[in-house]
């Protein structure tokens, strides 16, 4: 497994340069360092030593691109890290308005004591009208809505984005979990509340929604940082998001197949049968994949760790821990975090394995709540870069036969 960070000498050596052109790299072309404890001495970011041997574009953001650099959430074997805190250490104590905080660069308290966002006059009927809806389009559905009923949405300032932010965060809570009206206490007590969840189930909620906030570049943020950068409010942003995550092919479509999967563990008289037979069959299980990580998701290892100590003695955690050792056993396999949330939201009442019933309840609330944390966070950071700047766009179609002079 390669270091996340280097010596001076391996980090020279790498690059084919003195120490002395080393520590310039420093400043000239943002090789980040950081203190080795205890010594005078640094350590450094291979990540960058690898971008300068390629001879990648510098860190600093160029003014009207679409940015695949960011501030925000670091990816390592060890989990993502959002703006350098451990996003698993952050799962133990802190709030999903503590991280909204400092992924938006806000401040929590402010965010905290702000109040919950109008209703515009038509949203019970509305509402009414969309009950047979999934909560993703109920919320797409709304949000231009609720929009304009908020004039300060369209304080695009990043306080000003941050604030509409916990809007949104409030709203989208409610509305996936089919509240008239938005609420200002913690979103985990929301869960917990409206769930009627016993203390360590809320807690649980709590840690499922910041684990969910970033995982990078995936294809919802992406799309979200596009559309950001032509100056959308916060509301418009996630429901980008929200969109992408409705395709079938995105890692959010992917998690009715892990639906399916949970089901036929859960439901079968031999937990061990589902993966049996689909490795037998050449199939691949759902909700193991990673391109991230080698050696399984630090997310699921950590939901699963407290759900050792809650579920000891729970049957339906039972068969699916004997599923994943199974899965392990036979090929080294080790459950996603989507998976393991999957799990959790079957516990908690989120997640409806019923075939008749699941299609208008496929979804994780915590999961969607969780992300439109980061979707903000990065929407803020690419409207401070500008717009991205038209992409030509490669034609292999067929030629006319005549061009026009």
């Amino acid at each position: 497994m390669e270091k996340d960070f280097l010596t001076a000498d391996e980090a020279a050596s790498l690059l084919g340069v003195s120490l002395a052109t080393l520590y310039a790299y420093v400043s000239r072309k943002g090789l980040r360092t950081r203190p080795i404890p205890g010594t005078r001495s640094r350590e450094y970011w291979r990540a960058d030593i690898e971008r300068i041997r390629s001879r990648a574009k510098p860190i600093s953001p160029v003014l009207g691109e679409l940015q695949c650099e960011s501030e925000i959430t670091l990816m390592s074997e060890s989990g993502p890290y959002y703006r350098g805190a451990s996003a698993i250490d952050l799962a133990e104590t802190a709030s999903l308005e503590q991280v909204a905080a400092l992924l938006w660069e806000a401040d929590d308290q402010d965010l905290a004591k702000s109040s919950p966002p109008r209703s515009d006059r038509n949203f019970a009927m509305r509402d009414g009208a969309l009950t047979g809806g999934s909560g993703i389009d109920r919320a797409i559905a709304h949000f231009s809505f609720l929009e304009q009923a908020n004039p300060k949405s369209f304080d695009l300032s990043p306080t000003g984005m941050g604030r509409t932010g916990m809007d949104v965060i409030r709203w989208l809570t409610a509305i996936l979990m089919r509240q008239g009206e938005a609420s200002a206490d913690p979103i985990h007590e929301q869960f917990g509340k409206m769930l009627k969840l016993p203390a360590e189930l809320t807690d649980l909620a709590r840690r499922i929604l910041v684990l969910s906030a970033d995982h990078g570049l995936e294809k919802s943020t992406f799309a979200v940082r596009a559309v950001a950068s032509t100056g959308v409010t916060p509301w418009r942003a996630v429901a980008t998001g929200l969109t992408v995550a409705a395709g079938r092919r995105s890692k959010f479509g992917y998690s009715d197949a892990v639906r399916r999967f949970l089901n036929d563990i859960l439901s079968a008289g031999n937990p061990e049968e589902p993966i049996i037979q689909r490795l037998r069959e050449g199939e691949a299980l759902p909700g193991f994949a990673s391109s991230v990580y080698t050696h399984g998701d630090p997310r699921a290892q950590a939901v699963l760790s407290y759900c050792d100590g809650i579920f000891a003695r729970d049957p339906a955690y039972g068969r699916f821990k004997q599923a994943m050792h199974m899965a392990f056993e036979l090929q080294e396999l080790k459950p996603a975090f989507l998976l393991a949330a999957g799990f959790v939201g079957v516990r908690l009442g989120l997640l409806d394995l019923d075939s008749a019933s699941a299609a208008a309840r496929q979804e994780l609330p915590p999961f969607l709540v969780g992300r439109s944390v980061g979707w903000i966070a990065h929407a803020i950071e690419q409207y401070k870069i500008g717009e991205a700047e038209r992409t030509e766009l490669l034609y292999r179609g067929r030629l006319p036969d005549k061009l026009q002079a």
